[in-house]
């Protein structure tokens, strides 16, 4: 008898543990749409509009420099007849170093905005992650996962608003440089 009353004991304690270690051992998942938060949120557009405007800054200034020398080199085909032999290949050579450095300033004008928008991408990230962190320890999420790794999941547990309205309260503006 005393041997039942220590197994009925021994069973209960055990269903008990194993209650309150399963109650703690919950885990909370959430999605953000990252993607779509770097592009509404306020900061993103901002950056996505300097973007757009020193892109078509580039893009106008690379048109009128090709221009330019289009018609120098129309020119110095047109003296090709008139030009003695050494100085039409002086004034090719000149116009050969001019498309080279015309071809190494559009080069460096891409790399030089590819790296605004990389330093620009990178401080969103930042304060995107310390939102993120701050948004799982309050609502003490275990995870937060980008909701382009998620085939289906419940759209309650999509805090992409949430976190879209947090980011835009903590920055609004990013300037590039």
């Amino acid at each position: 008898m005393n041997f039942i009353k220590n197994i009925k004991a021994i069973a209960i304690i055990f269903f008990i543990t194993l209650i309150f270690t399963q109650g703690k051992a919950e885990v909370k998942i959430a999605f953000v749409e990252m993607d779509r938060v770097m592009r509404e949120s306020l900061v993103g557009k901002s950056v996505l509009q300097q973007l757009d405007k020193l892109d078509k800054a580039n893009k106008n200034k690379y048109i009128e420099n090709r221009k330019k020398l289009s018609l120098k080199k129309d020119k110095v085909n047109s003296q090709k007849n008139i030009l003695s032999k050494e100085e039409f290949e002086k004034k090719v050579i000149a116009l050969n170093k001019e498309f080279e450095n015309f071809k190494k300033e559009g080069n460096k004008k891409v790399n030089d905005l590819r790296s605004k928008r990389n330093k620009a991408m990178k401080k969103i990230l930042d304060e995107l992650n310390i939102v993120l962190s701050e948004y799982s320890n309050k609502n003490e999420l275990t995870f937060i996962i980008d909701q382009k790794n998620i085939i289906i999941g419940r759209s309650d547990l999509d805090v992409t608003n949430e976190i879209l309205k947090q980011l835009d309260a903590k920055i609004k503006k990013i300037k590039l440089n």
